[in-house]
């Protein structure tokens, strides 16, 4: 199969995820909002170049391995050096994350090192905009935003790269390494020398704009008087927070509210989520995110499941520990596949849902990850009746009708949504799904260390 010569394919498939290679690849594009599609995407298809290196056209996962741990083995979950659970023992900042706190930490910690020159994360700019930017001092850490989950242009990472010579820490989420990766070994390999640590995301999910503009409309709110956002924050499962310029804070439960449930439904997904077989972040590190375990139910604060990629990455976790920052206690991959579900973790819904789109002549991106073998598909009935679905949603948000999502939730899809929390109680709690030939499981009894 020959390599797409522009990102027709990608622009006509709505697959875009603002990764930014292809503004650095060819300086005529740059990243808009699309006015219907409320995602970013390349203002033209661009040329050859662009689609070398765009993770929507394709990624070669065991390419990109080989090069960032050489001679490493890679089994199902990537190259696995350790599992961790992990949470950071300042409360404010373990509070204020949701998840444990431990990419901050960690942030702190790198930045301290003199082999380390400044780390590149998110920042915010202004409103629901934000950009990825430079930071060099350890009293900004605390400062920068939590998981932003809408889609965002994320150029600036090369660009900054390119500008500044020195080591520098990268905080990402699965698709935007792909991209700077398939730039980096594409056209600037120099650049990799730049990169002291990369810190990935478990990813769940990047959205469209169409779902803050829904949850606005929900609970009567101007999205152009937004000043800022909050996706987590205030516990494990956290509030939805959303300042506007009046001065208010309108907060907005994750988990029991139901305007909540249908902004952040799947269709308002990126296309390319669904395609997604990456949610563990094979390309990064070292790998952060929400320990969704049984055994972590009943604690009050949150906590990260961690995974090293590199031994480095296991000791930085340890030196945390020793000096008091962090509390940790090692796990087995089997929590790996309990926190993100099979159906993730191995990308049974995606590789089948990409089978699929193969059969129907549409694009899509071509990855085979090394959780390949292990993928147990999903039925073709499955995935056909969910993408007829999203392509009628997807219609509906395009009309901004987002009342009519509401209610055709509370109607039409209402045992589904029940179903969906039936799931969650036998997989999260019953443990239903669980591998029953793993070594080792964290308990409660494992856990009783953290808040």
């Amino acid at each position: 199969m020959s390599r797409p010569a522009d990102l027709r394919g990608v622009l006509e498939n709505d697959l875009c995820i603002a990764c930014g290679a292809c503004v650095l690849a060819d300086p005529s594009i740059e990243l808009k909002l699309h006015p219907e599609k409320q995602i970013f995407e390349p203002s033209h298809p661009g040329n050859q170049a662009a689609a070398d290196v765009c993770p929507a056209i394709e990624v070669d996962f065991t390419r990109l391995q080989d090069l960032l741990f050489p001679g490493a083995e890679q089994g199902a979950y990537g190259v696995v050096h350790s599992v961790m659970l992990a949470q950071s023992t300042d409360g404010d900042r373990n509070h204020q994350a949701s998840s444990g706190g431990m990419i901050k930490e960690l942030l702190i910690e790198l930045l301290s090192r003199d082999d380390v020159d400044g780390a590149i994360v998110l920042k915010h700019v202004e409103g629901l905009n934000f950009a990825p930017g430079l930071i060099t001092d350890v009293a900004e850490v605390d400062q920068l935003p939590g998981s932003i989950y809408h889609n965002l242009p994320k150029h600036r990472v090369l660009e900054l790269l390119r500008e500044n010579e020195g080591r520098y820490v990268v905080a990402a989420i699965p698709c935007e390494l792909e991209g700077i990766y398939n730039y980096i070994f594409t056209h600037e390999p120099h650049l990799r020398g730049r990169i002291h640590t990369t810190i990935g995301l478990l990813c769940g999910w990047q959205y469209n704009w169409h779902s803050i503009r829904a949850i606005c409309e929900f609970k009567g709110i101007d999205p152009d008087r937004i000043v800022d956002v909050s996706y987590r924050g205030g516990g494990p499962i956290g509030k939805l927070r959303i300042w506007t310029d009046d001065g208010r804070e309108h907060a907005t439960s994750r988990r029991l509210d139901f305007g909540y449930q249908v902004a952040f439904d799947r269709s308002f997904n990126t296309r390319r989520c669904h395609l997604c077989i990456n949610h563990a972040n094979f390309l990064a590190d070292i790998v952060v995110g929400d320990a969704w375990l049984a055994s972590t139910l009943s604690t009050k604060a949150g906590i990260s499941l961690v995974i090293n990629r590199r031994p480095e990455s296991d000791e930085l976790v340890r030196d945390l520990a020793d000096s008091d920052r962090v509390v940790f206690t090692e796990v087995t991959v089997n929590e790996i596949r309990e926190s993100q579900k099979p159906r993730i973790a191995f990308g049974n819904f995606a590789y089948a849902y990409a089978d699929y789109l193969d059969e129907r002549g549409l694009h899509r991106p071509v990855m085979d990850g090394p959780n390949r073998p292990a993928a147990q598909l999903a039925s073709r009935s499955e995935v056909e009746e969910f993408h007829h679905e999203l392509e009628r949603k997807l219609e509906l948000q395009r009309a901004r009708r987002y009342r009519y999502l509401f209610w055709r939730k509370a109607t039409k899809e209402l045992g589904r949504y029940f179903s969906r929390y039936w799931d969650w109680f036998t997989h999260r709690v019953l443990r239903a799904g669980r591998d029953p030939s793993a070594d080792r499981a964290a308990t409660r009894e494992t856990t009783a260390m953290f808040r």
